[in-house]
């Protein structure tokens, strides 16, 4: 037996030991849960060891194909650049331990998710000035109380300082609990066919999406409300800045047997409605004319949710700008960013800006639109633009500009790992790659952004 198995076996065994520790102080209906939970996390595992060992006789029978056609993605996927079937089932692709430490790390959180309970827009005790609780709802988060004012009010802007009241209102940090707990949990079943990792993943998307004593109200009307003006502004629309993250997720489970037509309808719905308001709402359409990292990330949502909802004339149109106005708008002939410059953590904000063009990039790939190599007269492009950042971001240089906090490393990561899949000639990205401290999060997006192959050479 390899190494790599004797770890694994060695994993399972105490897994065992631990599950009869835990069962035993538990009620039934407790036991139940932990023993599916510890049942999934040992089929995951099982697949690594090898198709002799993980896999039983049936699954090498012609059901395999029905399996296989199951986890098939029919759709474009506009963020995720994820390794096939055939390559994830193929034992020969495991013997690395970089694929091992991802995929033992993506079931361990997989299983984490299993355990807790879904989020909802409905969960919040203080309520939007609609006054209705499916409503999103946040406040800004640089806004503080204004000093000179004999209430303090309206509150004022302080760039890069957030102000802690923002914690109060679960709203934002709960729907980014939901989009990490659906893309973990069903890239997971993705890997290794379990279906209750799709099962989870649903009852998180019902939770916030559909479920009529829940579900969020498709518009941002309310985010990033100003105390003091009491309504929300057109910045709050970046909060679903990882709405694509859903629709991959989605893209995942749809044809598994937890997903129906009912909820694929459902979803469909929401996203028809969101998509609307976002194109024809004052915030949306003002949001749409910036030229910052709001800009870009909302077009980005628009983009990839027509695209899902087959409505590829928008995305296009918004393509299309890019290449003819926005690139050269944004991108110096050097390529700094110029409006992430003025920023507090400029820095950040041209990994980020530069993050969701390279998620438009993606989303351009299914219309024929080459973003990745795109070059403006003056020279200007992303790939012009992540060479600028990267000596700072590497700290290989000093930052020219403003940046009063360290840098958010894995944002950097998945930046490089989508270069490593898309620029593959050079090699200092994978060397930047490699040269970053590796968690666990990290080993998950090198395998959710198409880089692990490279990695694993």
């Amino acid at each position: 037996m390899s190494k790599v198995r004797e770890e694994l076996e060695l994993i399972n065994q105490s897994k065992r030991i631990a599950a009869h520790r835990i069962i035993n102080s538990l009620d039934k209906s407790q036991c139940v849960l932990v023993v599916l939970i510890i049942i999934c996390s040992m089929t995951g595992l099982a697949m690594l060891i090898g198709p002799a060992q993980g896999l039983n006789d049936d699954k090498k029978s012609a059901n395999n194909t029905d399996v296989d056609h199951n986890r098939q993605t029919s759709r474009q996927m506009v963020a995720f650049d994820l390794p096939s079937i055939s390559d994830i089932e193929n034992n020969t692709n495991y013997t690395n331990p970089v694929v091992v430490n991802s995929i033992k790390e993506l079931v361990a959180r997989a299983n984490h998710y299993l355990l807790l309970e879904p989020k909802s827009v409905t969960e919040k005790q203080r309520f939007p000035p609609s006054g209705d609780k499916h409503d999103f709802f946040s406040l800004a988060p640089f806004r503080w109380p204004d000093d000179t004012k004999p209430n303090r009010i309206p509150y004022i802007y302080r760039d890069g300082k957030i102000n802690p009241e923002v914690f109060t209102i679960p709203d934002r940090a709960n729907l980014a609990k939901m989009i990490e707990g659906v893309e973990i949990l069903s890239t997971a079943y993705y890997v290794t066919d379990n279906i209750l990792y799709a099962s989870k993943a649903t009852e998180l998307l019902r939770v916030w999406f559909l479920n009529n004593n829940t579900r969020m109200n498709p518009s941002l009307q309310y985010a990033e409300v100003v105390t003091g003006k009491d309504n929300g502004t057109s910045s709050g629309i970046i909060a679903a800045n990882n709405f694509p993250l859903i629709l991959d997720s989605i893209t995942i489970i749809q044809n598994s047997p937890a997903w129906t037509d009912e909820d694929q309808r459902g979803i469909e719905q929401w996203f028809d409605k969101y998509l609307n308001w976002l194109l024809n709402s004052d915030f949306g359409k003002k949001e749409g004319k910036r030229l910052n990292n709001h800009g870009t990330w909302y077009d980005v949502q628009a983009s990839s949710i027509a695209i899902y909802l087959g409505e590829n004339a928008i995305t296009e149109r918004i393509l299309k700008n890019y290449l003819e106005n926005r690139i050269d708008a944004k991108i110096k002939a050097d390529g700094s960013q110029s409006f992430e410059i003025p920023r507090q953590t400029s820095l950040d904000y041209h990994i980020f800006n530069l993050q969701g063009l390279f998620y438009l990039a993606k989303i351009g790939e299914s219309s024929g639109i080459d973003m990745w190599n795109y070059k403006t007269t003056r020279g200007a492009g992303l790939h012009k633009a992540l060479d600028y950042l990267l000596p700072y971001a590497m700290e290989e240089e000093t930052w020219p500009h403003k940046q009063i906090k360290p840098i958010k490393i894995d944002s950097l990561r998945i930046l490089l790992c989508q270069a490593i899949a898309h620029y593959k000639e050079n090699e200092q990205y994978l060397q930047d790659l490699r040269s970053l401290d590796q968690d666990g999060n990290s080993q998950i997006n090198m395998l959710l952004y198409g880089c692990l192959s490279e990695l694993r050479k």
